[in-house]
């Protein structure tokens, strides 16, 4: 992936929503990436901030390319298994994409996803509000204000919460009716090529050449493992099965335990996602 990422203020105050990602995807396919915000508003029933939104979600979730209208390999490969967006390998990757370190997500994102996400725990929209503030203020941004900071907050708390967005990896919940408070909860783990897949676009972006990582780096909580929410446990599980399919190698007989890249190119690994 391009180590570009989408701006903050991206989102037009609308979360999520996948059938309208899905509605422009199908229209930038079907123009072999030649669309354009006109295009998408004429082809759909897309409304004007949903034509400005949307295609920014796609670019932030790794489907188009960024500056782009045009698919990049997981979009070409959604578009052709997974063209309603359904698929739980498919809303993980691109939960995957957003929350990145390097890309394309907002770089916002990353930052809640590693530090402010904790299982277990009770969030509110003024607790996310102030922590892309201070994300803003450690990393030189340019500030919000207060409003843009909570329509950004509802957003990405609407994102993971809605069912027609990010609901179905099961991260948030609304712990009451109108209370605004979400409970954090413990999501099923990814399928294995879903690890493998953002495993390979990881070590290129944070690692590109070296052939070996430590088991114990990829499984830091502000790390690899913590973007899934898992600790080193339950990935040394999902890796020791991708070690069984031949894409990796894991060297436990002495600490420090060493993960080995086998593959080649990184883009073979999309073509096992829905297997």
């Amino acid at each position: 992936m391009s180590k570009g990422r989408i701006g903050t203020a991206f989102h037009e105050t609308f979360a999520l929503n996948l059938p309208a990602v899905a509605a422009v995807l199908r229209v930038c396919n079907e123009h072999e990436g030649e669309a354009n915000a006109e295009i998408i508003r004429s082809e759909t029933s897309l409304g004007a901030n949903y034509v400005r939104s949307m295609p920014m979600y796609a670019r932030g979730a790794g489907l188009l390319e960024l500056n782009s209208y045009r698919l990049t390999p997981f979009g070409q490969t959604v578009m052709m298994r997974d063209p309603d967006l359904m698929r739980v390998e498919t809303q993980w990757l691109m939960h995957y994409f957003l929350s990145a370190p390097n890309g394309p997500g907002p770089a916002f994102w990353n930052a809640l996803i590693s530090t402010s996400i904790r299982i277990g725990q009770t969030i509110r929209r003024t607790d996310i509000a102030t922590a892309i503030a201070q994300h803003l203020q450690n990393s030189s941004e340019k500030l919000l204000g207060n409003r843009t900071l909570e329509s950004t907050a509802t957003v990405f708390l609407g994102s993971y919460e809605k069912s027609d967005a990010l609901g179905k990896l099961g991260v948030l919940a609304g712990s009451e009716e109108g209370s605004g408070a979400y409970e954090v909860s413990q999501p099923e783990s990814p399928p294995i090529w879903v690890i493998g897949c953002a495993l390979a676009d990881y070590w290129e972006a944070s690692s590109a050449g070296a052939s070996e990582l430590l088991l114990k780096d990829l499984g830091r909580s502000g790390g690899f493992a913590g973007l899934f929410f898992m600790g080193t446990g339950m990935l040394g599980a999902i890796l020791s099965d991708l070690q069984s399919a031949g894409v990796l190698a894991i060297k436990r007989d002495a600490p420090p335990f060493v993960v080995t890249r086998l593959w080649r190119d990184g883009g073979e690994m999309i073509k096992h996602l829905y297997e």
